[in-house]
């Protein structure tokens, strides 16, 4: 029995990384796509609906995006149990977890309808809306609630898809179904149409992403079965036991991310928010490469549980946490030796020192932050979170009242200073000890794999950077690129050598001489 366990688990770990890869670069291209296709609509929206046109239609998403929080978690425990009765062939289950999903969001999307009606009906006339939008605002009011519960229930068939670790089709049509989307609204908005037509259009293409998603996941699962008569009080109680404390830690994460500048409305001049805000997003944008990670993980620690495949587990949660390191430290060393530099050159020099010092301090806590979103994602594939709920409430007023203390002590550096503190101490004194509780790892061993491989692998890059900066003075971005990337292969050879072990490098580098070899040979 030991050698078959021993065997079933070698294979899992290694024909696992592949499909990981796979998956982490599509959500990162569909990611890019996005962030470009935004870049482009914004000014040409803002240009066709004029001022006040514009203002209306956020107004009305500000007013219906929390509705997205009627989600629960719901979707993350349909992908989590699909997972787990997919492997062990229990397809009646996973019809049943996936049955129940849709009424549960079918439920929720009724709710997110009925309120959307009565903020058309009782709220928007409390608004400063002017008299000719009135009317529309109730229109495209109604519509963004009806396109908020096609997302809904179209989340089963996407968490389905995740459940089979098949993002690359989900980002596929995700991506198709944006640039549909964007040429519609182009052609919309060159014909004269207005804010009800965007509507529209939103609610047209996400009813058209949730049919493809569930084209995809019928064909990838065809013994899932799909009925409101297959859903029951089990199953419901199943998916609620474990979303709850998804939607707390969510609320968490709330918490924590959202407060600041709430923080700096109340105790601090309105306008620093803009300086705190240049430095916070870039180190958002950051973060979402690690989403981009973290979401493939958690389907597939939970395909190992399933298997009692713990060393699987184990040899996963280390590499992924290495990984999400290596490949967010050279941004944040050059946020932190370059930062105040770019800002300048992007933003102006005027917001170059403020700005720069709140970049610094937030990169600081995504050095030690960036592996555990990984740790994190791994402890929901396999249902140890429940102790993140408290763990994560208690940063978060943490958070609170440190930002409040040191914000009329130190301006928005101590916002930035009350955000940081409390998350570092949460990853050093939580994480390694509660991985060396669920999978009996070392807490040394998480350490080294998780900060230390990833810091000293990276020296040479950062000491790069660091002359550069020095000697070398950017006088606009395209030169500042530029130096980024002439010291990049540093880093990228620091991550080859340091991070990624030898089985996989030399796994890799023969695929690469032989798809050269392919290339050479044809021509």
């Amino acid at each position: 029995m030991t050698e078959t366990s021993t065997s079933a688990t070698v294979p899992s770990q290694k024909s696992g990384h592949p499909r990981i890869l796979r998956n982490v670069f599509s959500n990162w291209t569909c990611y890019a796509i996005s962030i470009a296709v935004n870049f482009f609509l914004s000014p040409f929206v803002v240009h066709h609906l004029g001022n006040a046109g514009y203002g209306v239609w956020t107004l009305i998403i500000s007013l219906t995006g929390y509705l997205g929080l009627l989600d629960f978690g719901v979707r993350g425990a349909v992908t989590r149990y699909v997972v787990k009765f997919h492997t062990l062939k229990s397809h009646e289950d996973a019809s049943r977890v996936a049955s129940s999903g849709l009424l549960i969001f079918s439920a929720a999307g009724t709710l997110a309808i009925t309120f959307a009606a009565s903020l058309a009906f009782f709220v928007v006339g409390r608004f400063h809306i002017p008299p000719e939008y009135q009317n529309t605002a109730r229109i495209v009011l109604v519509l963004t609630g009806m396109n908020i519960a096609a997302s809904l229930v179209s989340g089963v068939f996407g968490g389905v898809i995740a459940a089979l670790q098949r993002f690359d089709l989900l980002n596929g049509a995700e991506i198709l179904v944006t640039g549909l989307r964007a040429i519609a609204i182009v052609r919309a908005l060159y014909s004269g149409k207005g804010l009800i037509t965007l509507a529209c259009i939103h609610l047209t293409f996400t009813t058209l992403r949730g049919i493809i998603n569930m084209v995809i996941s019928r064909k990838l699962y065809p013994e899932l079965q799909f009925s409101l008569s297959r859903a029951g009080a089990a199953h419901t109680r199943l998916i609620f036991s474990f979303s709850i404390y998804m939607f707390l830690i969510q609320m968490g994460g709330d918490l924590i991310y959202y407060t600041d500048t709430v923080v700096i409305g109340a105790f601090l001049p309105v306008a620093l928010i803009t300086f705190f805000t240049i430095g916070g997003n870039l180190v958002e944008y950051t973060r979402a490469m690690l989403t981009g990670i973290s979401h493939t993980i958690s389907p597939f620690a939970s395909q190992l549980e399933a298997n009692g495949d713990h060393g699987g587990l184990q040899h996963t949660l280390l590499t992924s946490c290495c990984f999400g390191s290596a490949v967010t430290f050279p941004i944040l060393i050059t946020f932190m030796l370059r930062g105040g530099t770019f800002i300048g050159l992007w933003m102006g020099p005027q917001y170059a020192s403020l700005s720069g010092q709140v970049l610094r301090i937030l990169s600081l806590m995504t050095f030690f932050s960036a592996g555990t979103h990984q740790a994190g994602s791994i402890m929901l594939g396999i249902s140890k979170h429940k102790p993140l709920v408290l763990v994560r409430l208690g940063e978060g007023l943490c958070n609170l009242a440190l930002s409040i203390l040191l914000a009329k002590r130190l301006g928005i550096v101590g916002v930035a200073w009350g955000t940081t503190i409390p998350s570092i101490a949460f990853c050093l004194l939580f994480w390694p000890w509660y991985v060396q509780r669920t999978l009996g790892i070392h807490p040394l061993r998480y350490v080294v794999s998780i900060w230390v491989r990833p810091w000293l692998s990276l020296v040479p890059f950062a000491v790069f950077t660091y002359v550069v900066e020095r000697t070398w003075p950017s006088p606009n971005l395209a030169v500042f690129f530029s130096q980024v990337a002439l010291v990049m292969p540093v880093a990228l050879a620091g991550i080859w050598f340091g991070c990624v072990e030898r089985e996989y490098r030399e796994k890799y580098s023969r695929s690469f001489a032989h798809s050269i070899v392919q290339v050479f040979s044809r021509s």
